[in-house]
């Protein structure tokens, strides 16, 4: 397992674009994170300027909530990670490497599962930075901090790595049907922004809830706050094993076509 994961990671780092890619990614979160509490406070308080009652600050960085609070609004941002993960997929195709692997040893269920850990590892890279983020937001926003505390909605940390893998997991299937990363990236934002939230809104009932887009948007969804509260709103409270399941179905479906495409394809 370690060697195929050395083997990914060194051709990984020899893409220029990658480290441009994840640097742009890290920017762009860090940008986002750091500055989103000021921003909706900002629009809440002009907002509340012509209503009769105070409405108070919003405040997403204290433990526990920054948790659940900063795991979704990044999880808006997996596109990145999924662009970066159809790149290498699908340079294997242009550069031929794919075949080259399998001529000198590398067997196609080496192969596959060298794919997978790729994606558990760009997954894991994505949730360091938040972790990172939310534990520097966390400690700065929180005055009585505790080990409870600190650690009660840790499992929205765990849901939000779950959630890319999933979405990794789609975009594997994509490139690894398309071969070519201009292609595979427009199919995946076409499917993902326009195609599945389309077929949503029609379908009736929840059946949309069991489509793979939307079924792995639905890990994390829009956290209780202090200003949904005061609404009357109640929003996410908890992880939904159904949400889980659903997601984890969609992630042996996409890796097993995978598996299935290059055991009987020509690579």
């Amino acid at each position: 397992m370690f060697r195929l994961l050395n083997i990914e990671i060194r051709k990984a780092l020899g893409f220029k674009a990658i480290w441009w890619l994840a640097i742009l990614y890290f920017a762009v979160m860090a940008t986002m994170l750091f500055g989103v509490e000021a921003f909706i406070n900002e629009v809440v308080s002009d907002a509340g300027k012509n209503l009769p009652i105070s409405i108070p600050g919003v405040s997403l960085y204290a433990f526990p909530g920054v948790w659940h609070n900063l795991a979704y609004l990044a999880s808006y941002l997996k596109i990145f990670m999924a662009i970066i993960s159809i790149i290498l997929i699908t340079n294997e195709y242009n550069y031929k490497t794919i075949k080259q692997q399998v001529l000198h040893g590398l067997t196609r269920y080496e192969l596959f599962w060298s794919k997978v850990l790729l994606n558990l590892t760009i997954a894991l890279f994505a949730t360091l930075v938040i972790t990172i983020i939310t534990i520097v937001l966390g400690l700065r926003n929180t005055e009585v901090l505790t080990w409870s505390i600190l650690t009660e909605k840790f499992s929205f940390l765990l849901a939000y790595f779950y959630e890319v893998f999933a979405y990794l997991s789609f975009a594997f299937l994509i490139a690894a049907l398309v071969h070519r990363s201009g292609f595979a990236i427009g199919i995946l934002m076409l499917y993902a922004f326009i195609i599945d939230p389309i077929l949503d809104y029609k379908l009736p009932n929840d059946w949309g809830d069991y489509l793979p887009i939307t079924s792995i948007g639905h890990i994390l969804q829009l956290p209780n706050s202090q200003l949904m509260k005061l609404f009357g709103i109640e929003f996410q409270e908890f992880i939904a094993l159904r949400d889980l399941l659903i997601s984890g179905i969609w992630i042996l479906i996409s890796n097993s076509v995978v598996f299935w495409y290059w055991k009987k394809k020509d690579l």
